[in-house]
């Protein structure tokens, strides 16, 4: 899944929705972004 989210933000797709539906980590989301990790809320 990592590798997948990988790509998907290689193409500038938004990858926050993977966070919070637990498919990647807070920690993965910056090691792919270099950012932060901040929930948005609704």
């Amino acid at each position: 899944m990592l590798d997948f989210v990988k790509l998907m933000y290689s193409w500038n797709c938004p990858i926050e929705g993977y966070v919070a539906s637990g498919a990647i980590t807070e920690d993965e989301y910056e090691q792919i972004t270099g950012k932060q990790y901040v929930e948005k809320g609704d």
